[in-house]
């Protein structure tokens, strides 16, 4: 990739700047990870995690929904988008390894994510757990565009290269049952 693939529209008069009728938004990796960092030291980590999931799953729910229409995308091909995009826009490299739309569950790896080229060794914790909301509200997306009840998501990054011990992340992923069970189960090999 040598240039972006998103086309960006600019506002002469505004200078807000727009992919598909979006607005957008170009900053430097450091600022948002600095933030990030700041935010999670001040809040804590468990606080701060419930914030972000409950934030960027919405987000992600409200993109796919708008993708969907300005491109007339059905679910499936709206959550491979999403993630293609997110990939074009310097996020990291992500690949959907697994995807079992019917069970509701799947597998994704991240290289070069942005939390992990900015990791500091001395953390032992998964530093890319932002990108669990990406997933639970694209997978929420897909669910309910194919008609099926609302259920709950899970997400768990259960690999990062952060750490220096693995060359990417990996996050799985999984929708309950029914929307009678207490919460969604993470797939084998994944933590909650």
């Amino acid at each position: 990739m040598t240039a972006p693939e998103v086309p960006i529209d600019v506002d002469p008069e505004t200078g807000i700047w727009r992919t598909d009728g979006l607005p957008m938004l170009y900053l430097p990796r450091h600022f948002l990870v600095n933030n990030h960092r700041a935010v999670e030291q001040a809040l804590g980590r468990d606080a701060y995690a419930a914030i972000l999931r409950a934030a960027t799953e919405k987000s992600a729910i409200h993109w796919c929904h708008s993708e969907a229409k300005t491109h007339g995308l059905g679910a499936e091909a709206t959550f491979r988008h999403y993630f293609k995009r997110l990939s074009q826009r310097g996020w990291g490299q992500f690949s959907i390894d697994r995807l079992d739309p019917a069970g509701g569950s799947g597998a994704i790896s991240l290289s070069n994510s942005v939390f992990a080229l900015e990791a500091q060794a001395a953390d032992a914790l998964p530093c890319c757990y932002m990108f669990e909301g990406f997933i639970t509200g694209a997978l929420q997306f897909l669910l309910e565009a194919e008609g099926r009840e609302p259920r709950a998501v899970a997400c768990s990054e259960t690999q990062c290269a952060g750490h220096g011990r693995a060359s990417l992340c990996r996050f799985d992923f999984g929708a309950a049952s029914s929307a009678a069970d207490d919460g969604a189960r993470v797939p084998a090999g994944g933590q909650r």
